[in-house]
């Protein structure tokens, strides 16, 4: 009786008062009871409340400026906060652009929150840690790859926690990661280093120790990308991957990592990618061609499957519906639509909201659900069984909307000793592939060392920690570098040998190689009729030696920049690259700065995929 007292009064009160902020005292009584109190707050809402808390739009940006260039928002303004109440929206992206540093993230979190016209927003980000990082001020951590070299739970665990700790303090409540994508491709142009290993056990451990530790905070957690993004060829970002694998295999494989972790994490993401033996059924695009059904927009892939088989019952997201796998083939709206009626609560990035102008298109978007919802039930029940999960999940986690303290924040975010837990995360992971003889170099007074790569930022931060271990060791080093395009055959001969000439070592840092990378061949080459030790420094994917030829050293570093590949944003990984540099040289100050610890976490395979050169678990030292 009393319980049924309780619920009959939250439907009165939830009914006359929706439409206001929601205090924290009230937010509190739903707490207590959050299934009943779910129930009646999604009763009481209006069909636009309910779509409101399916969005989760960004606003990257706001405006241009005087050249036409969109304007970064990275200040909350009138504008922005009316559209957050006017639309009652339940949650907000944000990305690099929006994150400048500490005191200014918590100002723009804070202000967003206060413009919610309801609920406590979900105030989300994809801070993975190494590739994926968004925060310019913040702890990064070494990236999945580097923890799956370390093949240390305990780890993955501390990462977790230091994203959890330093998310928290600005306002964040929702992280999209960790990625469980299995990396069976070597040429995947989109996960790689995102991923822990191709090896589904190991991927699941160390996801369910980064889930256990950020879950000490009040941070949720996104697995993705479902159904398994890990064996495309292809980048969602720009086009739709197909990947043709049987069920039985996908059984194996792609689906371990997603049934041993969902369990844990609060929301799974799913992937704009067509598996064939999944959903055989078709879409038509806009251009009238015939393609296979997206897992995004896929009733029996998140349905049958992940819903009704696997027995998920909590949040269930889209990727970014900007995307071009999504946004060049299907109408905006109807794929909203579609995404909803596949089974996702959450619909990320439906549209572009940058100007006062694509307000119009979010009208349209709302019209045009609520007028599909009077035509078509199963629509109508989808949006009001998604509000309810929302809302659920916002109040057993306790989502608050309570303002963070910048001071407080100050002392947690790129705190020291984050930055030690990262540095000892890198130390562990960095793997030695490669060492005939070379490694580790003994540096002495006056080496004369020159560093080619393909981008003027890499040499420089490779010169910087070249210096950096100089000054430590109280020696000198003459550094010269050039930047050469690998895969690029337009080095001649001559000018690679006047560089070498003299010199004492090379260190040729790769990036993502793929079959006949004739400019690093060349060097190498070179290198050798020259007899100059060359060391080859894999930055990124591990898999670069597999297109290279007499290479005599060579170390996987995981990383050496953070980067958003929707805008070509970057932060230097600078953990990798020290991490990495210091595992190639003693001193007779120091003696070997830092030995590999590093195992292989993935196969690496010749270019044709039918030999296996360098095993998983593969990693020498000293």
């Amino acid at each position: 009786m009393k319980k049924i007292l309780f619920t009959l009064s939250l439907m009165i009160s939830t009914s006359l008062s929706y439409a206001s902020v929601i205090t924290d005292e009230k937010l509190k009584t739903y707490w207590d009871n959050p299934e009943d109190s779910a129930s009646a707050i999604v009763n009481g809402m209006t069909m636009d409340e309910k779509i409101g808390q399916l969005l989760m739009p960004d606003f990257r940006y706001w405006g241009i400026d005087n050249a036409g260039n969109k304007q970064p928002l990275i200040q909350s303004n009138e504008q922005i906060e009316d559209i957050i109440k006017k639309y009652h929206l339940g949650s907000v992206i944000l990305f690099r652009e929006n994150l400048i540093d500490t005191a200014q993230t918590i100002n723009l979190i804070n202000a967003l929150q206060k413009s919610r016209s309801n609920l406590p927003l979900f105030i989300s980000t994809d801070q993975e840690g190494g590739y994926v990082t968004r925060l310019r001020e913040g702890t990064e951590m070494p990236g999945n790859m580097a923890l799956g070299a370390t093949r240390s739970q305990g780890l993955a665990e501390l990462t977790g926690m230091v994203h959890g700790n330093e998310l928290s303090s600005l306002g964040f409540n929702f992280n999209f990661g960790p990625v469980v994508d299995v990396n069976n491709n070597q040429n995947n142009p989109v996960i790689g280093v995102r991923s822990y290993s191709d090896n589904p056990q190991l991927v699941s451990e160390l996801a369910n120790s980064y889930i256990s530790g950020i879950h000490k905070y009040p941070v949720l957690t996104a697995v993705k990308h479902f159904p398994g993004h890990g064996n495309v060829s292809s980048d969602t970002h720009f086009s739709l991957p197909t990947i043709s694998i049987d069920a039985s295999a996908w059984r194996e494989i792609e689906l371990v990592p997603f049934q041993n972790t969902i369990d844990h994490s609060d929301a799974v993401m799913t992937a704009h990618i067509v598996v064939p033996s999944l959903d055989n059924t078709t879409l038509t695009t806009l251009n009238g061609e015939e393609i296979g059904t997206p897992a995004t927009l896929s009733k029996t892939i998140l349905t049958d499957i992940l819903r009704d088989e696997l027995g998920y019952d909590k949040l269930i997201m889209t990727d970014a519906m900007d995307m071009g796998a999504i946004s060049k083939n299907f109408d905006n709206n109807w794929a909203v639509k579609q995404a909803i009626i596949a089974g996702n609560d959450i619909i990320l990035m439906p549209l572009e909201i940058a100007n006062k102008e694509d307000v119009n298109k979010l009208d349209g978007l709302y019209s045009y659900l609520k007028k599909e919802a009077k035509n078509d039930k199963e629509l109508e029940k989808r949006i009001n069984d998604s509000a309810k999960r929302v809302v659920l999940a916002k109040l057993k986690n306790r989502i608050d909307a309570n303002e963070k303290d910048i001071t407080q924040a100050k002392q947690i975010v790129a705190a020291p000793f984050n930055k030690k837990i990262e540095d000892m995360v890198t130390e562990n992971a960095i793997t030695l592939i490669k060492n005939e003889g070379v490694l580790p170099y003994s540096l002495s007074d006056n080496n004369k060392i020159t560093v080619f790569s393909d981008e003027k930022p890499r040499n420089d931060l490779i010169k910087k920690h070249l210096s950096a271990i100089a000054n430590d060791s109280s020696i000198k080093i003459d550094m010269q570098d050039k930047v050469v395009k690998m895969m690029s055959d337009d080095l001649a001969n001559d000018e690679i040998e006047n560089m070498i000439k003299g010199q004492d070592l090379i260190l040729l840092a790769t990036y993502n190689l793929a079959n006949q990378p004739k400019n690093a061949q060349k060097i190498i080459n070179l290198a050798e009729k020259n007899n100059v030790p060359l060391i080859v420094i894999s930055t990124r994917n591990p898999y670069d030696i597999a297109y290279l030829d007499n290479v005599k050293a060579n170390i996987a570093i995981y990383g050496v920049t953070g980067f958003d590949v929707t805008n070509n944003v970057r932060n230097s990984l600078e953990t990798n690259i020290r991490g990495g540099l210091n595992s190639l040289f003693e001193t007779s100050e120091k003696g070997i700065i830092n030995s590999p610890k590093g195992q292989l976490p993935v196969n690496i395979k010749s270019p044709d995929g039918k030999e296996t050169l360098y095993s998983y678990g593969h990693g020498l030292t000293y």
